[in-house]
């Protein structure tokens, strides 16, 4: 009688563990089309075509926000004191002031083990390691370039100057960000572009910048609309990111780039998660994901911004990696003048306004 007990137990038991896996197999999907990664970022870097396999791989949907600024990153993460967002691909001139704002918080890096392939320039730089913490991931990079119309610009421009001359007078692009005073300030010969007092805004930048602005045919707050411009024959040359030249190469528009004798400034972007996000597990995934050999390289492809990650050598050609001077990365790295935060960033904005407004 205890056998035959026993058995019917056991049967009973084996049912509820079959009722079990089968909840358990129908309830998960359930709640992974219920995932959402929110992020707020620059164009390009939650594009369909490697987002898509995140989605796929993980059954967590990822939904972009793009802004044109740093300043407009900021202005909406601050808005919803961060809750409307996971992660933000904050530039050297936003991670301090998100830090500094107790929005973001720092990050697990046994969470993402691809972070021992990025190259070294990367691993814990000033702009994402505040107190010795790391709270961002690289992941992408690139100077500032002048890109110019090639059938109308026949020479490549050797300096920045360029963009004063008479004959290009309601041709020029500039974006709308003042940051851009960093620039003028380099053409100057300035020692530390990114340390402006008043005095030296009102006195030096001003001057140089007000003179640029007849030049100006329009300001430009995203790379599509920059684009556009051109194709329109509307400008002739512009301050510009990578992303517009693969944007116009891919329109086969004669386009062409170039960084001028006096240098170019340039920014190296990371993710950062919002504090309190309830998806951290996931956005730890992200980040190394995108990390990935064929994540950097479908971004890299995208936006034509330059990856982080060694992983994607082995997918470049020579001529790529030369291109991106990946052979000669400290080196070259440490020619770019790379965005950061501006202590008195309320002045340099002031100034721009007044700038916009001639």
């Amino acid at each position: 009688m205890k056998l035959k007990l026993d058995a019917i137990a056991l049967s009973l038991l084996w049912i509820c563990l079959t009722l079990s896996l089968s909840l358990i197999s129908f309830t998960a999907p359930a709640q992974a089309a219920s995932c959402t990664l929110r992020i707020i970022g620059w164009e390009g870097y939650m594009d369909e075509s490697f987002s898509k396999p995140f989605e796929e791989e993980y059954g967590c949907r990822v939904v972009p926000t793009y802004a044109g600024s740093s300043d407009e990153m900021y202005a909406k993460i601050r808005a919803s004191k961060g809750k409307n967002y996971d992660l933000v691909t904050a530039s050297g001139d936003l991670t301090k002031r998100l830090y500094d704002s107790g929005l973001v918080a720092p990050l697990d890096l046994e969470q993402v083990p691809n972070y021992g392939d990025l190259f070294p320039i990367f691993k814990q730089p000033e702009y994402n390691t505040f107190d010795g913490t790391p709270y961002g991931v690289s992941i992408g990079w690139g100077p500032d370039f002048l890109i110019y119309d090639t059938s109308v610009v026949k020479q490549e421009p050797q300096s920045w100057a360029v963009l004063y001359e008479e004959k290009y007078k309601g041709k020029i692009s500039l974006p709308d960000y003042p940051i851009f005073s960093a620039d003028v300030a380099l053409w100057g010969g300035k020692p530390d572009i990114y340390d402006l007092d008043k005095s030296t805004l009102d006195n030096d930048i001003k001057p140089k910048l007000f003179d640029l602005r007849p030049q100006v045919r329009k300001f430009w707050s995203s790379q599509g609309e920059l684009s556009q411009l051109f194709l329109n024959k509307e400008v002739t040359m512009a301050w510009a990111w990578p992303v517009t030249i693969e944007e116009l190469k891919r329109a086969d528009f004669p386009i062409g780039a170039t960084i001028p004798q006096e240098g170019a400034t340039g920014w190296s972007d990371s993710w950062m998660l919002m504090k309190g996000s309830k998806n951290a597990d996931i956005a730890h995934a992200w980040m190394n994901y995108m990390l990935t050999g064929p994540a950097q390289k479908a971004m890299s492809d995208v936006t034509g911004y330059w990856p982080v990650s060694s992983q994607v050598l082995p997918l470049l050609s020579e001529e790529k990696i030369a291109d991106w001077h990946l052979d000669d990365l400290e080196n070259y790295y440490s020619n770019i003048y790379f965005w950061e935060t501006v202590p008195n960033y309320d002045e340099w904005v002031a100034l721009w306004n007044e700038f916009r407004g001639q």
